[in-house]
């Protein structure tokens, strides 16, 4: 049984998409998915908080996302 606060988050294709198009509530979706997991690891260095590094982190997300290719194929 999952409590709240381990409960599994996900983004749906929808949003994902609309993000990559440039829609902003959607691409702050995205951010808001991944930004407990940067602020409180990838943010921190020599145990404080690094704004600045938490800003380029939100950066390089938001390119991610746009240059995420959405239409995979194996082939």
């Amino acid at each position: 049984m999952m409590d709240g606060k381990h409960k599994r988050k996900s983004i749906t294709y929808e949003t994902l998409e609309k993000a990559k198009a440039g829609d902003y509530s959607a691409m702050q979706e995205v951010i808001r998915l991944f930004q407990p997991y940067m602020m409180a690891v990838l943010s921190m260095e020599d145990r404080k908080f690094n704004r600045e590094l938490f800003e380029r982190l939100v950066q390089r997300l938001m390119i991610i996302t746009w240059q995420f290719d959405m239409y995979y194929s194996e082939e």
